[in-house]
């Protein structure tokens, strides 16, 4: 089954206030409600494609296949490409078991800082 997995991409991006967020970007209150509580019967591509601006990414980064018991397709198939792992938690405890010196230097890495001297 392919759902759409809005609290993957909201940890990932640090989105603490979700419902704000929405409501801020043009969604409504009852649309929102239901988006983050994965119950939409249908997603249009105008909404797709809005979700996609707001959290600058992609519909596959929106998306995960869960393979449904007894519906399974071979472990090649396209499909599994929508199988998504735990990358926020695994991040957070990287960073976690990280020294403060090591944080500092990835964070130089990642803004792309001269290395102090």
């Amino acid at each position: 089954m392919i759902r759409l997995n809005i609290t993957r991409i909201l940890k990932m991006k640090g989105i603490t206030e979700p419902n704000q967020f929405f409501i801020e970007h043009g969604h409504s209150s009852s649309y929102t409600y239901h988006l983050l509580r994965n119950n939409l019967n249908s997603l249009s591509m105008k909404k797709l494609e809005m979700l996609c601006r707001h959290l600058n990414c992609t519909p596959n980064d929106l998306l995960t296949y869960i393979p449904e018991q007894g519906k399974m397709v071979p472990p090649d198939h396209a499909l599994h490409s929508l199988t998504k792992s735990d990358t926020i938690t695994e991040v957070n405890q990287l960073l976690h078991n990280l020294p403060l010196e090591k944080i500092e230097e990835l964070y130089r890495s990642l803004k792309g800082l001269p290395k102090p001297e």
